[in-house]
């Protein structure tokens, strides 16, 4: 879990001791950033471009990679298009209101949320503002856009399918939150046919695209322990998938791997992970709470090696340079480069001095990052 998540879940839990006990316990002081341990330097990062688009903010602002553009968003209300070669700017659009979390969409159409849990709509193509749609509550992550649907889910466990076209409902399902969860919640996920929500009770669903209708759910952990927060086992990682399976994470609980028709778990293994994993060919990469870095084998879970040299960095998700190996941020605005196929730290270069929460976006020849200054920058790790 990452320092912003900590804090946040400290403060809750601090609120929730105050109405119920009337006091909150002393905080521990958190980790302090692990010094950096020399890299091979196998890898040369070399940046190609870098632009400001604007203070982003601490929610999950990331870019969007939608065919020959990028598209960012700042907690200012400012949504930006940049030319993916380049970074040359496309269009600037401000909302005149706070935003909390961006960017989802495809080529055709953006979506950002602001404070209010409104979505707006804007065409990806000139930045014009198409429409908006208020939800129940805060909506926390991108919206998720494809198959002719876009999905939000707010922070009261509502699900809503959208109309691209005008923004209207299509369906709609609730879920209650348990009483204490950490601040954020994984982006649903949409295949076809059908779109995943993990959930802050630690179930997996499978809604039925068309009608929101449950298809399966699949438990992958049961809250336990005495106290609420010894019982959190929030999916907050993205769930990740291809062909064969649907992979992910949760809090005080497991990484697994779930088969995709009937939501029968084939592998799961005990590990506490909030930041996120990613998925290339036949290797996840898990982060756990502690920083660790894991990579582990989709078809057994088999831990192949881990990287545990990073504690208190409060790394960012996972991603995979074009060349196979991991990158990751970190909270002084580093990004490190991991063999894939040992975890040796084979690179490392600093964007700016302010943290990398976003997940490196990757595209057929570069890694996209976007730090909590603003400042993005496109990257080609040269071995």
């Amino acid at each position: 879990m990452n320092a912003l998540a900590n804090k946040r879940l400290r403060l809750i839990a601090c609120l929730v001791g105050t109405l119920v006990l009337g006091a909150c316990a002393s905080e521990p002081p958190p980790v302090p950033p692990a010094e950096l341990k020399p890299t091979t330097a196998d890898v040369q990062p070399l940046r190609l471009w870098s632009a400001d688009t604007g203070e982003a903010g601490r929610g999950r602002f990331e870019p969007l990679v939608a065919g020959d553009r990028i598209v960012l968003a700042n907690g200012r209300g400012r949504v930006t298009s940049l030319k993916r070669d380049g970074g040359m700017r496309e269009w600037r659009t401000e909302l005149d209101v706070r935003l909390n979390s961006g960017v989802g969409g495809d080529e055709s159409r953006v979506y950002v949320n602001d404070v209010n849990g409104v979505v707006h709509a804007l065409d990806a193509a000139t930045g014009e503002r198409l429409w908006e749609r208020a939800a129940t509550s805060e909506i926390l992550r991108p919206a998720s856009a494809g198959f002719g649907v876009v999905v939000v889910r707010s922070t009261d466990g509502r699900v809503v399918a959208l109309d691209p076209e005008d923004g209207s409902e299509r369906w709609s399902v609730s879920n209650t939150p348990p009483a204490l969860t950490l601040h954020g919640y994984s982006q649903p996920r949409l295949l076809d046919g059908g779109v995943l929500v993990g959930l802050d009770d630690g179930r997996l669903l499978a809604l039925n695209m068309g009608n929101g209708k449950l298809i399966w759910e699949a438990v992958i952990s049961v809250p336990s322990g005495r106290s609420e927060v010894e019982r959190l086992v929030d999916i907050d990682a993205d769930i990740v998938l291809d062909n064969e399976g649907i992979y992910l994470a949760n809090y005080q609980g497991k990484v697994a791997r779930v088969e995709p028709g009937r939501g029968q778990i084939v592998w799961s293994i005990p590990m506490s992970a909030g930041a996120g994993i990613a998925l290339l060919d036949d290797s996840l990469i898990v982060i756990d709470e502690k920083d660790a870095v894991h990579r582990l084998d989709k078809q057994s879970g088999q831990i192949l090696w881990s990287n545990d040299t990073m504690p208190g960095r409060r790394l960012s998700p996972p991603a995979f340079t074009p060349a196979g190996d991991v990158v990751v941020g970190d909270v002084e605005g580093y990004l490190h480069v991991l063999d894939l196929n040992s975890g040796t730290l084979i690179g490392r270069t600093r964007l700016t001095d302010e943290p990398i929460m976003a997940r490196p976006i990757a595209t057929d020849d570069a890694v996209i990052v976007q730090a909590v200054d603003g400042l993005v920058a496109a990257y080609r790790f040269a071995r």
